[in-house]
């Protein structure tokens, strides 16, 4: 077991623990389907808005969005990006619970917890970790068509105006609690995968974890999670420097092998690279500032007449970049994931005095009951063969003395 502070300290081990190919592994396989279909969707839903598919790429590459799309779009476009974002939405939750669930185990002490059981406890709770922050924001938006409501009552003449301005003081009240569930739905889409994966227990246990902490440790969360953001933005720079400079130093020992045939291939693969994902250079730059040459691209890459081989290979260069920008990603996301999890468990700590980190689980109770059983199986059987034999040895012994005295008997009469 893990000796924590049940301090801010704690937080700081987030970038050690997430560094882990299980981590890193369990994140990206769940950033990876959820933005895959993400991506389908969101261009599924522009084609079907009637816009051209080479067009949009061109104009958004890795990262469309239908929100920044001008011109009307029909419902059902809408309805599509609603399923994509839906679906990364989900994913997300799921990784982030199995990444919170093998963090626990480690805590805890156990090394040998599998991915794929980190993904098994996931989608079991994958109900719970929906219906949480969903339910508690089903019950912000019955504020929503209550308040929608009492401006229709208000539009009645006279009696309207009065009955509305009469109960002010219970509409800043109502409207004040409305407030106060958007911000604990908001905490609840945070804390959800780690409050399950920590205690292992159900939806209402999520929701009432989810009001406990947001009314009694505000300002150690919105404290803990800047501290956690910023810790992740610096391991995914960190990270992101090494694999830069592992990539340069692939480039130079390669090139100097192959020669020009490599470096066009390389040039036109790290220019596709920028092509596809030219918003995110932006995004870095406001971010890193100054630093971001040293993580990302330092320079424009044009595009280069390649022969078939060639082009095809540059293609695959660029495709692999993009899954090692990916595994870059999922390290900075693993990483907040897995400060959650420390948080919360220093918030349990804080407000109920628990550490669940001692607490047993419902599946060590279940292994500590069959050893039991098993114990009191090995000693009764003993016992059992005891009692058998004690019984077993009066008849014996009753027999032979019949047979001693049939023998005497049968003597004297020959006598």
């Amino acid at each position: 077991m893990v000796k924590l502070y049940f301090d801010f300290r704690d937080v700081f081990r987030s970038p050690r623990i997430a560094l882990s190919l299980q981590r890193i592994w369990i994140q990206f396989v769940g950033l990876a389907v959820g933005y895959a279909a993400y991506l389908i969707f969101t261009y599924l839903a522009l084609v079907a808005a009637g816009k051209g598919l080479t067009d949009m790429w061109d104009k958004w590459g890795l990262f469309p969005c239908l929100w920044a799309e001008t011109g009307g779009i029909p419902w059902y476009s809408w309805l599509l990006y609603a399923i994509g974002l839906a679906v990364l939405v989900v994913a997300w939750w799921i990784a982030a619970t199995a990444v919170s669930r093998a963090t626990f185990k480690l805590l805890k002490g156990d090394s040998f917890y599998t991915w794929k059981e980190a993904y098994q406890f996931a989608f079991k709770k994958l109900p719970s970790v929906v219906m949480a922050p969903v339910g508690i924001g089903l019950m912000a938006f019955a504020f929503v068509v209550g308040a929608w409501f009492v401006g229709l009552l208000g539009r009645i003449p006279y009696v309207g105006e009065l009955g509305l301005s009469l109960f002010t003081f219970f509409w800043v009240a109502a409207a004040l609690l409305l407030v106060f569930l958007i911000v604990v739905t908001i905490v609840s889409a945070v804390i959800a995968p780690p409050v399950l994966a920590t205690t292992d227990e159900d939806a209402f246990e999520t929701i009432f974890q989810s009001f406990s902490v947001t009314w009694s440790q505000p300002w150690r969360f919105v404290v803990y999670q800047a501290l956690s953001i910023v810790l992740s933005l610096v391991a995914f720079g960190i990270l992101a420097w090494f694999v830069k400079k592992a990539v340069v130093l692939m480039n130079a020992l390669f090139a100097f092998g192959m020669g020009g045939k490599y470096v066009n291939l390389a040039s036109h693969g790290q220019y596709l690279v920028q092509k596809w994902a030219f918003l995110s250079q932006d995004w870095i730059e406001a971010i890193f500032r100054r630093f971001a040459p040293h993580i990302y691209f330092a320079r424009e890459f044009y595009a280069l007449e390649l022969p078939t081989v060639l082009n095809i290979s540059a293609y695959i260069f660029a495709i692999s970049l993009v899954v090692a920008g990916a595994w870059v990603v999922s390290y900075g996301l693993s990483t907040f994931n897995v400060g959650n999890t420390i948080i919360y468990v220093v918030l349990r700590k804080k407000k109920d005095d628990e550490n669940l980190l001692e607490r047993k689980e419902r599946e060590e109770q279940v292994a500590e009951a069959e050893k039991k059983v098993t114990e009191e199986t090995k000693t009764e059987a003993p016992k059992t063969e005891e009692k058998v034999q004690e019984t077993a040895s009066p008849s014996q012994g009753s027999g032979s003395s019949q047979e001693t005295a049939s023998a005497g008997g049968e003597g004297k009469k020959e006598s």
